[in-house]
């Protein structure tokens, strides 16, 4: 799945954009995650704010923001309208995953 990955230093944020449709609605999956969806629930972008310290959870060992500015992203859908973003250190040879569920909520209409 093409996606689009940005990671500002500054704001310690990365925004990861996906495919050429925008976003009807954000929806807050984590206190520091936020899903970007179009109305038919498909995936159209992820910001994830404290990005260094999340990052590093999934990974399981600190990142740099030296090296956040490095990582690869990939993003493939899973079965039951599942995400799983894939993140790739080239500096380290390791790979981390992040699984984004969505489902069709009350709230989102």
């Amino acid at each position: 799945m093409n996606a689009r990955y940005n990671y500002d230093s500054d704001a310690d944020a990365i925004a990861i954009g996906i495919g050429a449709k925008k976003p009807d609605h954000s929806v807050e999956l984590t206190e520091h995650i936020i899903v970007d969806l179009t109305g038919d629930l498909k995936l159209a972008g992820i910001e994830i704010l404290s990005a260094s310290e999340e990052i590093s959870k999934i990974f399981n060992r600190a990142v740099g923001k030296g090296e956040m500015k490095q990582l690869l992203c990939e993003i493939r859908q899973e079965p039951k309208n599942e995400y799983l973003i894939q993140f790739k250190s080239p500096q380290k040879n390791e790979k981390a995953n992040l699984l984004i569920p969505l489902y069709r909520s009350p709230i989102i209409t």
